[in-house]
């Protein structure tokens, strides 16, 4: 999402979608690129609506963008693999293999 730099500072606000309705789930007030950014990062796979904000602190409605999600998948993959490794020492030490291989301990 780029926001012409004329434009600042403007209001982004974060909206979960569900069904016909919009739930408000965060707000802030951005005054360069990078702070807008960084909030469509944190708010990713939210609706995002930006609106203007005027002189007198009230915003005016602008235009909506929809930020991609993120998959979130890769952790789990991580603790699934590390928990294998793990079962597999401790079969390993259960079974004497480690010990046999590796002539542990000396």
């Amino acid at each position: 999402m780029v926001i012409n730099e004329k434009e600042y500072p403007v209001v982004l606000q974060a909206f979960e979608t569900s069904g016909d309705r919009d739930q408000f789930v965060a707000e802030q007030v951005v005054h360069n690129q990078w702070e807008a950014d960084n909030f469509a990062t944190r708010c990713s796979g939210l609706l995002i609506k930006v609106t203007k904000l005027l002189s007198n602190g009230n915003p005016t409605k602008r235009a909506y963008y929809k930020t991609p999600t993120r998959p979130r998948s890769g952790s789990a993959a991580w603790i699934i693999v590390a928990l294998l490794l793990i079962a597999l020492v401790i079969a390993g030490f259960t079974t004497g293999w480690v010990q046999r291989t590796f002539h542990w301990p000396v």
